[in-house]
């Protein structure tokens, strides 16, 4: 962080509260934002615990205010999943060479980003006798891809919860539960093995204004962006900053 330049520190904490706002509208795809443009400027190992403990806190106002609406057993289905994800992710996440790391990860959000614009206007089907068994892998996917790269677990959770055809409400608060457990156990993995030093608690705590800035807008757009122009939008950012990831 002190090695940024003012510019740098602006366009970081614009990143910050963008991604938030599209956290707090769609209730997901925060970290698949926020993750690629700050690894740009700050490392992989330092961006991901940091925005996994701002996405603790941004999760935390939403769960306490629409709890009710909550859809707890299928929570209750992922989450064994979801840990065994985080458990194999939290290990590559150590011992892997945070290089080879960060352009990996560059080649994922692309393709990532090319899967968001072939389902950007429809969701994917998933035949209903194989609903939980796919439901399993993508959650155990999704536990593992975003303990690693710090993004990207959300839209897996996605494609299972909207096969469920749940209300807005309910899917909107639900998928935030959901992403709210995986940060709590991925944010215990990554300070027992010692992730949370100066560096990462100094970029949450710089981020934590942006954070609570954007929130707050993307409360008062939720349910008024067009689905389709918001898939679009998010996957062309992802499609750039995993371009500069690959040749940084």
């Amino acid at each position: 962080m002190e090695n940024l330049s003012l510019l740098e520190l602006a366009a970081a904490g614009l990143v910050v509260m963008v991604a938030f706002g599209v956290r707090g509208t769609a209730g997901f795809g925060g970290q698949a934002i926020a993750v690629p443009l700050l690894t740009l400027m700050l490392p992989l190992p330092v961006v991901v615990p940091a925005m996994t403990a701002l996405v603790v806190l941004s999760s935390l106002a939403h769960w306490l205010r629409d709890w009710r609406s909550i859809v707890w057993r299928e929570i209750a289905r992922l989450a064994p999943f979801t840990l065994a994800g985080v458990l194999i992710g939290l290990y590559v996440f150590q011992v892997a060479d945070p290089r080879a790391l960060t352009r990996a990860f560059g080649a994922f959000v692309i393709l990532y980003a090319g899967f968001t614009l072939i389902t950007a206007a429809r969701a994917l089907p998933i035949p209903k006798g194989y609903l939980w068994p796919f439901g399993a892998l993508l959650s155990t996917t999704a536990g593992v891809v975003g303990t690693v790269f710090g993004s990207a677990a959300g839209p897996l959770y996605v494609i299972y919860l909207n096969a469920l055809r749940l209300d807005k409400d309910s899917f909107r608060v639900t998928i935030t539960t959901v992403l709210l457990f995986q940060a709590l156990m991925r944010v215990a993995g990554y300070a027992h093995l010692g992730f949370y030093d100066r560096a990462t608690l100094l970029l949450a705590a710089a981020a934590l204004p942006m954070m609570l800035i954007g929130t707050r807008i993307g409360n008062l757009l939720a349910g008024r962006v067009e689905q389709h122009v918001f898939n679009v939008s998010v996957a062309l950012v992802l499609m750039v900053s995993g371009t500069a990831l690959l040749l940084k």
